[in-house]
């Protein structure tokens, strides 16, 4: 009779202990969920960051002007202005022959 409540004390004891168990188990399984939630919405929000700068690239990239582009136009640029000088000059040694 010594032993029943004992066992039964004992019994109580370890519901205790596994419940308590449980309890810590199931927040620290809530906390992990919540942080998983909180991740997964972070994932998200860089996830559509990354698209808008991905979209605004394309767009730059349509209507970007290439180094070999830009030297093109740079000798188009001065090939107008020699030409120019050479007709102004031209000009200007008209006038002074026909006036000198």
């Amino acid at each position: 009779m010594d032993e029943t409540p004992n066992l039964a004390l004992a019994l109580a004891e370890l519901r205790g202990a596994v419940e308590l168990g449980f309890e810590r188990t199931n927040s620290s399984t809530a906390l992990i969920l919540q942080r998983l939630d909180q991740v997964d919405d972070r994932h998200a929000e860089l996830a559509k960051h990354v698209e808008q700068l991905q979209t605004r690239l394309a767009e730059v990239e349509k209507t970007a002007v290439t180094n070999t582009q830009l030297a093109e136009r740079t000798r188009q640029i001065i090939a107008v202005v020699s030409a120019l000088v050479t007709v102004a000059s031209a000009v200007i040694a008209l006038i002074a022959l026909t006036r000198g």
